[in-house]
């Protein structure tokens, strides 16, 4: 199965990817990844709107 598969994108604030996917129980859940080399920062959500605030609250520490 290609990732394209697992993780749609939705929206992407500065070097953070939100989309959708499917959680731990199988069902669907948003999730926020930095895309960021080294990063390595994600969360997952139940809603779109905790997503993107955490999206545009992440400050990546690599840089």
């Amino acid at each position: 199965m290609g990732l394209y598969r697992i993780f749609r994108e939705l929206r992407r604030v500065g070097h953070v990817t939100v989309g959708t996917s499917h959680g731990r129980r199988g069902q669907i859940a948003y999730v926020a990844a930095c895309a960021t080399e080294d990063c390595g920062w994600s969360a997952e959500y139940e809603t779109s709107a905790a997503a993107m605030v955490a999206a545009q609250g992440h400050r990546c520490g690599v840089r």
